[in-house]
């Protein structure tokens, strides 16, 4: 399927070539129509020329006497005197007519202008009468020398309708051509665009496919070596380069990852086995207790630096298979009651039963403690925080509400972005400000999201809305609520 960037290009591109087109199309067939139109015309004029010339050769005028010798003229210049004399009339010096063919002296055409300088001048004109039936006469006036140098001027006329037929009929014919070769070029233009189109668009798709955990995948070339080729192997090396380092950098946080989960395991095992031990000074113990606290949290903050180092790249991958989250919250509520005892925090939740859908245990896990980790951490000596998870049609909601710190309404816009954390609590509590980012990724990879409203000073709730995928011959319709304390 064609994207709609390559679409919208592609007209483009063919209305730009079109409109050019149509502006050259349009600036020929105007001229050559004025062109075949005033050839047309002028062939009329020569013909009224050579009309007038066989008429004045038959003419001689004695003392405003016409006398004609078509009788001894030559049969050519006979018959065209004949087809001439139609529309001829003879005019003294006072515009009054010697002799006049029929037609011409019921048009009773006025004495006009250039009739009068054609007879001071001695040189031809031409005019052009509007008849009452709507036609158009054609006129030459010619001036003759009688008896004397007495001047007269000839009218020799001729119908304009045959002339005006072929130039009407060429107009036509330019209407009609000229929107069907548009029509032909923005078809072409449509075509042409489209072929040399499709290698940019061979380019996208290749480049959708490619992302920085595979970059195998490389840009098409066509062996044509025009510039798109040239363009698709300047990325091919720059992404070979790109693979490489990117290989090498895996491998570094890998390596990296192992050398220092290593030694924080060994801290934390030895720090926790100092403690078992009875008895002992109070100061180290409280010591120790502190060491933990950050052996802890720096192993805490290479898991999440590692995951931040992957999802840069790429989203959450799931490994999803049927879970009962009703176990795994009301497992987390367990697991948390040390901590919140130990800061002097209660911890309750109400836990509907038999909660089942189709979930990442680890990353669901991972999700839920950190819920729970910042409910406990952000909170007020002897605060509270409760724990609901229900189920609503097919949606599984789990709320985590605590009675701490709060957030302000701005700092709600920011609280799931990568690395923030509230400038009023950076001093007083330790964090990477990563856990709600991946927290509220966990949730999206899922099909769900997470939902906050916060007063300051009054606490804050976090509310997870997962999708619940049924399975069959479950439990999941017989839910009932159990409360732990």
């Amino acid at each position: 399927m064609t994207s709609p960037l390559p679409r919208r290009l592609r007209s483009r591109l063919a209305l730009k070539q079109t409109v050019s087109f149509a502006l050259l199309v349009i600036v020929l067939a105007w001229s050559a129509y004025g062109f075949l139109s005033r050839r047309i015309y002028d062939q009329l004029d020569a013909e009224l020329q050579d009309r007038g010339i066989a008429v004045r050769s038959m003419l001689q005028v004695r003392s405003n006497e016409v006398r004609w010798i078509n009788k001894a003229a030559d049969p050519e210049v006979r018959e065209q005197f004949e087809r001439s004399i139609r529309f001829y009339e003879l005019l003294d010096d006072h515009g009054r007519a010697l002799e006049s063919s029929q037609e011409m002296s019921g048009l009773r055409l006025p004495w006009t202008e250039t009739a009068s300088e054609t007879l001071t001048t001695g040189r031809t004109g031409w005019e052009t009468f509007k008849l009452p039936t709507g036609t158009n006469l054609r006129i030459l006036d010619s001036p003759v020398v009688g008896f004397q140098q007495r001047r007269y001027v000839m009218r020799i006329g001729t119908l304009m309708s045959d002339a005006e037929e072929d130039v009407s009929r060429i107009r036509l014919i330019m209407l009609a051509l000229v929107p069907l070769i548009l029509l032909g070029q923005a078809l072409n233009s449509w075509l042409i665009a489209g072929r040399e189109l499709r290698a940019i668009e061979q380019l996208t798709v290749a480049a959708r496919q490619i992302n920085a955990l595979d970059l195998s995948a490389r840009f098409p070339v066509s062996g044509t070596g025009d510039e798109l080729d040239q363009l698709s192997t300047a990325l091919n090396g720059t992404l070979t380069k790109l693979q490489v380092s990117f290989q090498r950098m895996s491998e570094f946080l890998r390596n990296l990852s192992h050398e220092i989960r290593q030694p924080l395991t060994v801290m934390r095992a030895e720090a926790e086995q100092a403690l078992r031990v009875r008895g002992g000074d109070e100061a180290y113990r409280e010591m120790l207790s502190k060491q933990l606290e950050h052996v802890e949290l720096l192993a805490r903050t290479v898991s999440d630096l590692m995951e931040l180092a992957q999802s840069d790249t790429e989203e959450i991958k799931l490994n999803c298979q049927t879970e009962d989250l009703s176990e795994m919250v009301q497992a987390a509520i367990d697991g948390m009651r040390l901590k919140s005892t130990e800061l002097s925090i209660q911890i309750s939740g109400t836990v509907q039963q038999n909660v089942i859908g189709q979930f990442d245990p680890g990353q669901m896990w991972r999700l839920i403690l950190n819920l729970l980790d910042n409910a406990i951490k952000y909170n007020h000596p002897d605060g509270r925080v409760d724990v609901v998870l229900s189920s609503h049609q097919d949606s599984a909601i789990l709320t985590v509400t605590d009675t701490g710190h709060g957030i302000s309404a701005e700092e709600q816009q920011r609280i799931f972005e990568r690395g923030y954390r509230a400038a009023s609590i950076r001093k007083s509590v330790s964090g990477t400000g990563l856990g709600l980012h991946f927290a509220r990724s966990i949730a999206r990879a899922h099909g769900g999201d997470i939902e906050v409203s916060s007063s300051p000073g009054r606490g804050s709730s976090f509310r997870v809305t997962l999708p619940l995928i049924t399975v069959a011959d479950s439990p999941v319709n017989k839910s009932h609520e159990k409360s732990v304390q």
